[in-house]
C-alpha cells in the first residue's frame, strides 16, 4: 500500500541531514519563498489523543525550524521553497530577491523584455540554470509587475500546450488581480 499512499513520514531518513550552504547563515528561521508550504504539527484532540494537524505557511511568512519540523525543512530546502541567504538579504533590503530584473536571460538580456514565445522557451529550460523553471520560480519572475505577470501567464500557456500548471496560474492571476 505504501506505493499508493507513500511511506510514514516518521520513517524517512533524516539522520545526518545538514542544511545546505545557501541557507547556513539563517540560523533556525526561514522565509517562505514558494506560494505556500504545508507542514504538520502534533496536537492533542479533545479526547486526549495526539494527532497530526496540517498547517500552511504562505509566501514571505517567517517560520522557525522548530515550528515546521525537520521533514518540512528538508523538503523545503531541497525544493527551494525558502529564500536562500542571498535572496533573503535582497528581500530585507527592499529589493525583489528573484524578480525578472534579477534574473538574466540566456542571451544576457533582461527577461522582462522577452516576448511570450521567448518566455515560453525560458520557462521550458533555456534559463541560465538550464532547467525548467519551477512553479515558484516562474511566479517569482513577475515580482509585482501586473503586465509582466500577464505575459508570463500567456507564456506558461504556450510552454505547457494550453495546460498551465495550477500553481503558476493561481500565483500569476493573484498578481494580475492585486490592487
Amino acid at each position: 500500500m505504501t506505493e499508493l499512499h507513500g511511506a510514514d513520514p516518521n520513517t524517512q531518513a533524516a539522520e545526518g541531514y545538514e542544511t545546505p550552504d545557501e541557507y547556513s547563515g539563517q540560523g533556525d528561521e526561514r522565509i517562505v519563498r514558494a506560494l505556500s508550504i504545508a507542514y504538520t504539527v502534533q496536537v492533542e484532540d479533545p479526547s486526549g489523543n495526539k494527532v497530526l494537524e496540517p498547517r500552511e505557511a504562505r509566501r514571505n511568512e517567517k517560520v522557525t525550524l522548530d515550528q515546521i519540523g525537520l521533514i518540512a525543512q528538508i523538503k523545503g530546502e531541497k525544493s527551494h521553497a525558502f529564500y536562500t541567504d542571498n535572496e533573503r538579504e535582497r528581500l530585507e533590503e527592499g529589493q525583489e530577491p528573484d524578480s525578472a530584473t534579477a534574473v538574466g536571460s540566456a542571451s544576457g538580456g533582461d527577461v522582462s523584455t522577452m516576448g511570450e514565445y521567448e518566455l515560453a522557451e525560458y520557462i521550458k529550460g533555456t534559463s541560465p540554470a538550464g532547467k525548467e523553471l519551477t512553479v515558484s520560480e516562474t511566479v517569482a519572475l513577475a515580482g509585482h509587475d501586473k503586465d509582466f505577470a500577464h505575459r508570463l501567464l500567456l507564456a506558461e500557456n504556450i510552454a505547457t500546450n494550453g495546460e498551465p500548471r495550477k500553481g503558476v496560474e493561481a500565483g500569476l492571476t493573484s498578481i494580475i488581480e492585486s490592487s
